[in-house]
């Protein structure tokens, strides 16, 4: 079936262009054409189209308000906007409003027909699914990890907890317990800082994407890290390969982990695009990575601000990395700037961290002993809603926290 689409749009010249161009592509049924905000929305009204492609400048109403109108009164509806430069503050208003996607004009038509695809896609996806997406019980958990930023220690985090939660669960004799997906799309590195030399990648699964995913298959494609048990889903052996990995794959992946692991852990890429997106949206729990740096904390505040909007605040747990780093940045600093409270603080080691990366070996397991390890640790017990052995619940709160809320 068609997707049908209304083109909105105030220039009748660049209309009729576009329009022209959606009705070359056999799988696009465009059913409306108008020319200002309040045809907009009588015509969503009436004809229920499948996807709105909207001209930013389009006369009648600030596209903001009108995309935040549509959203409410057509909520299955996408809608894409084409805007005239990626001002980021006008891009992050137009998430809050319920934009699903944008594009900055002129636009390409395989940029266009690839939104329309994605954006149809996720809101199909999201509609049959809604009551899949509602966290049950009897699956496992997931857990996000992401920053805005790069270079703050996230796969660092992600693969070091991961094996932190698997050797807690006993997975070596329980298998079936933990889980990590690495979905750095085009450059993931969990393989090497765990040592892996994988068979399969994610890349190799979404080829079975089309026959759907199951929980038998998805397992097929994972590796084992020894140590530890943890099974981990390898990102793509080069780059090319990232845009084979649809949001369908994640969803499916996902969802067919959670029916076999007890926590999923996913290391998720800085930029906030479609497939990070539905990572973030099965997350039981988002540990949102930031460090002490102006630069850091400035990605991170501008991150809280849209994810707030998405997600409820209980989901998100603000973690700061490299927490000791003396860089006239205080504790308090961070907590007034980002108006969150700290859930956890990790310390500073590079000598650990490196000699980790560089070894193929987590420090969790190389360098248990250390501030870092022990952190890290505490970490997946208050995931697992337990006490960490040998520490009780203040002192893992650590002094920060306890000067704030003591």
């Amino acid at each position: 079936m068609a997707i049908s689409i209304l083109v909105a749009d105030s220039t009748a010249s660049s209309r009729s262009d576009l329009v022209a161009q959606l009705q070359k592509d056999r799988s696009l049924d465009v059913v409306s054409e108008v020319s200002d905000a309040r045809a907009t929305l009588d015509s969503v009204r009436a004809v229920h189209p499948a996807i709105v492609v909207l001209d930013g400048s389009l006369a009648g109403m600030d596209v903001v308000d009108l995309v935040t109108e549509l959203n409410q009164s057509a909520p299955d509806t996408g809608v894409i906007v084409l805007i005239d430069s990626a001002n980021m503050e006008v891009v992050r208003r137009l998430m809050r409003a319920g934009a699903n996607d944008y594009l900055i004009k002129p636009a390409q038509p395989e940029d266009i027909l690839g939104a329309i695809r994605g954006v149809h896609e996720s809101v199909q996806k999201n509609r049959s699914g809604a009551a899949a997406m509602d966290l049950d019980a009897t699956k496992g958990q997931v857990i996000a990890v992401y920053s805005p930023q790069g270079g703050a220690g996230k796969s660092m985090l992600a693969a070091n907890l991961g094996v932190s939660l698997a050797l807690a669960l006993d997975a070596k004799n329980k298998p079936g317990q933990v889980a990590l997906i690495d979905l750095n799309l085009q450059f993931g590195d969990i393989d090497l800082m765990l040592n892996l030399n994988p068979e399969n990648t994610i890349a190799g699964l979404a080829q079975k994407g089309h026959v759907g995913l199951d929980a038998d298959l998805v397992e097929q494609y994972l590796t084992t890290h020894e140590e530890s048990g943890l099974k981990v889903l390898v990102a793509p052996s080069t780059p090319q390969y990232a845009e084979s990995i649809t949001v369908y794959t994640v969803e499916q992946t996902i969802e067919a982990l959670r029916e076999s692991y007890q926590y999923v852990i996913v290391d998720t890429p800085a930029q906030l695009q479609d497939t990070t997106l539905a990572a973030l949206d099965f997350a039981t729990t988002i540990l949102l990575l930031t460090t002490l740096d102006l630069l850091a904390l400035h990605k991170t505040r501008t991150a809280l601000e849209m994810l707030r909007q998405l997600y409820a605040p209980e989901k998100m747990w603000l973690i700061l990395n490299r927490a000791n780093s003396d860089v006239g940045i205080t504790l308090s600093d961070v907590e007034t700037t980002l108006g969150v409270a700290m859930r956890a603080q990790i310390p500073s080691d590079g000598r650990i961290v490196v000699t980790s990366v560089n070894e193929g070996k987590p420090f969790v397991i190389g360098a248990s002993g250390s501030p870092i390890a022990q952190r890290i640790n505490t970490l997946a017990f208050e995931i697992m809603g337990r006490d960490a052995p040998g520490e009780t619940t203040e002192q893992q709160s650590g002094g920060f926290l306890k000067k704030l809320f003591g």
